[in-house]
């Protein structure tokens, strides 16, 4: 589990690493919805993130943590910005999935995406639901497209997050 923050995990990471900043909101919860019931090995900037990351693992009951080693790694986890999503959407290159919650894809999302749960992501990629195709996660502000995308690409799929920022499912193009 790769608790550094989004911007260090896409740049590199451990391979089969999950990213999942333990600086952003319910970063534990997070963590228990998408990790597999395994000992983990927290990739982190220093100790204290680490630490930190351990205690707040803790307070939902992930308790076997092996231990800690610094981040980083040849891996990556490349972005697409709106522009090339809107482009790959038009030729059909990629499946884009939109890892809301159900009452947030029933608001607003993008024709042609497919809802997927980021928490269900890992079981839907050990399941083979996709089919050749890369992935393109996307969410309101990226968090947890990012997320869904390390799942993914842990999990073997060819994924990447749409990671524009700003409510991205609000301004993504349509496909023609």
């Amino acid at each position: 589990l790769d608790v550094r923050p989004i911007e260090a995990f896409v740049a590199g990471h451990h391979t089969g690493a999950v990213g999942v900043p333990v600086s952003g909101s319910s970063f534990a919860t997070k963590s228990a919805f998408v990790l597999p019931d395994r000992p983990l090995v927290l990739h982190a900037t220093d100790e204290e993130e680490a630490r930190l990351a351990a205690r707040r693992l803790h307070s939902v009951g992930l308790f076997d943590l092996v231990g800690w080693q610094e981040g980083g790694g040849e891996q990556t986890l490349n972005p697409i910005g709106l522009e090339e999503l809107a482009r790959l959407l038009a030729t059909g290159d990629v499946e884009l999935l939109d890892v809301r919650e159900a009452d947030e894809h029933d608001r607003s999302f993008v024709p042609g995406s497919r809802h997927l749960p980021y928490r269900t992501a890992r079981a839907a990629a050990e399941n083979g639901l996709f089919d050749d195709r890369p992935l393109v996660t996307i969410c309101e502000t990226g968090p947890r497209a990012a997320v869904a995308a390390s799942v993914l690409q842990a999990a073997g799929p060819d994924a990447a997050p749409a990671l524009d920022g700003r409510g991205a499912t609000r301004s993504a193009p349509a496909p023609p």
